[in-house]
């Protein structure tokens, strides 16, 4: 358009200029021919042409490379999008990603390999077993506790998921196989799948960041194990200052028998506020847990602060019983390089069977309900709990999140020219596994069924020190000293003078742990 309106414009004027000299040439005489020169406004039109037709073909090769431009530019976006998708961000594993489509994935793994010495009663090694108590297992031993291969993320829908197993000592065993879904626009999440019961702050803290190599004794005489289950969850998304937790179970998922019929309701409440540089924990919980109908019996018992024994210095062995109920209370406080725990649960079992009950109801021909174990005259009732404080040397502040313990991070790690996170941790550990449910017609029957659980009392001294030289790897120093008073190990092992429920004896123990997680 532009060049047309150029030639049009310059014809007009040159026939506005050729107008009044053509009328002169009508009016005067006629002249010769002379020879003239070329018009010039001929070559002034065919060099504004030709100049046009420049400015036409740089403007559209100007046009055609900003076209390039843009669509190089558009390519170059599609392939950062992509290479941001290819490519994981690290999170102690790589984590690949897709925020747009909602999709995330992570492999996920630890592994935790422990030595160490379980003492003998007052140091006195026997052959064999004696009253119960394997002493081969006892002493010097190795073992890989944990072997955990599994793989975490996220799906679109605002799903979740964690799927873990643990291959230790050449088995496969379950760990966390969870579902969930977090709502978006309310302080709720669900969980399906096997995990832990809403039960305490220990049993809720992961086996990896414990400050002690086993949780308390209390969450194993209890028996806190993994469930099938499904879980709600409400909290404080915004500043995490409380959390409830409920959820109904059934059996562990490693349950291989089709007589599922045991189940479990937890309810755990939390008050988690920070004031100024201190963090608090204040904290409740409660289980009703009914033992499977066709084995109708639950055993008390733990092992003496360590796992690298399969030996228990106390234990009810299988009560006959319908379930148990358990009350819990839970306490910590953070500030800044002192932590402090607490907790103490009691467990009331539940339907116990006499002898004439037992009886009966095993030859009932109209159901499947089995009761196995002791038969016992009442319902007994044992208590456990403890007590701990830790102190980083090197700076650190215990992490805290979502009702549990979580990862702390190291200040100057070990490949920064660091020394890495130093801590020192004592707790005072207590488990009580006996009690009197009746009154015993005669002196010699007192300390025995069905009057008498002498499971026995443990009561623990412990002390730990944790490096950390990088956040993900983590070296564990142990040492504990166990008293132990009554219970089936001491009946006949120490002091026959005294009474069962008096006999006591003591036992040194000392493990040490390597652990590196992804």
């Amino acid at each position: 358009m532009t060049r047309k309106f150029v030639i049009a414009a310059l014809l007009a004027g040159t026939a506005i200029a050729s107008a009044p000299a053509h009328a002169a040439a009508q009016d005067a005489p006629a002249a010769q021919p002379e020879q003239t020169e070329p018009d010039a406004s001929d070559a002034t039109a065919d060099a504004t042409i030709a100049g046009t037709n420049q400015v036409d073909d740089l403007q559209a090769k100007i046009e055609l490379l900003q076209a390039q431009v843009e669509a190089l530019q558009d390519a170059l976006e599609g392939v950062k999008t992509q290479q941001a998708k290819a490519i994981p961000t690290w999170k102690g594993a790589p984590e690949f990603a897709d925020k747009e489509a909602g999709f995330t994935f992570k492999p996920k793994g630890f592994a935790q390999f422990d030595a160490g010495y379980v003492g003998f009663p007052d140091g006195d090694e026997r052959r064999g077993t004696v009253s119960g108590l394997n002493f081969a297992n006892l002493g010097w031993n190795t073992r890989a506790r944990r072997l955990v291969f599994g793989a975490e993320g996220t799906l679109p829908g605002r799903f979740g998921y964690k799927v873990e197993f643990n291959f230790a000592q050449g088995t496969v065993d379950y760990e966390d196989i969870i579902l969930t879904y977090d709502f978006q626009k309310a302080p709720l999440q669900v969980s399906v799948g096997n995990f832990y019961p809403y039960s305490s702050l220990e049993t809720m803290t992961s086996s990896r960041l414990g400050s002690m190599m086993e949780r308390a004794s209390f969450t194993d005489a209890f028996n806190y194990n993994r469930r099938l289950g499904v879980g709600l969850q409400f909290s404080d998304k915004a500043t995490d200052s409380y959390l409830i937790q409920a959820g109904i179970f059934s059996t562990p998922i490693n349950d291989a028998t089709f007589t599922r019929t045991g189940w479990q309701a937890s309810l755990r409440a939390l008050y988690t506020p920070t004031l100024g540089s201190t963090r608090l924990h204040i904290g409740a919980n409660f289980q009703h847990r009914s033992n499977n109908r066709e084995a109708l019996g639950q055993q008390y018992r733990t092992r003496p602060l360590t796992q690298i024994t399969d030996q228990r210095f106390i234990d009810t062995g299988t009560l006959a019983s319908k379930g148990d109920d358990t009350l819990g209370v839970e306490f910590a406080a953070v500030h800044k390089s002192l932590h402090f725990a607490a907790e103490a649960q009691k467990v009331w079992v539940r339907g116990t069977y006499t002898a004439a009950e037992l009886a009966a109801n095993n030859a009932n021909p109209n159901n499947n309900d089995t009761a196995t174990g002791t038969a016992l005259n009442g319902d007994p009732s044992f208590w456990g709990g403890y007590f701990e404080l830790g102190y980083f040397f090197t700076g650190e502040t215990r992490a805290y999140k979502g009702g549990k313990w979580d990862r702390t991070k190291v200040v100057h790690p070990w490949n920064d020219g660091g020394w890495g996170a130093l801590q020192l941790n004592g707790r005072v550990d207590y488990v009580d596994l006996s009690d009197r449910v009746a009154d015993a017609p005669t002196t010699g029957l007192a300390f025995s069924a069905p009057y008498y659980v002498n499971g026995g009392k443990q009561l623990g001294l412990q002390a730990s020190l944790i490096w950390n030289p990088v956040d993900w790897v983590r070296f564990i120093a142990q040492y504990g000293h166990l008293n132990v008073t009554g219970g089936p190990r001491a009946l006949g092992l120490v002091d026959p003078g005294k009474p069962a429920d008096k006999r006591s004896f003591g036992v040194d123990t000392f493990a040490a742990r390597a652990q590196v997680e992804f």
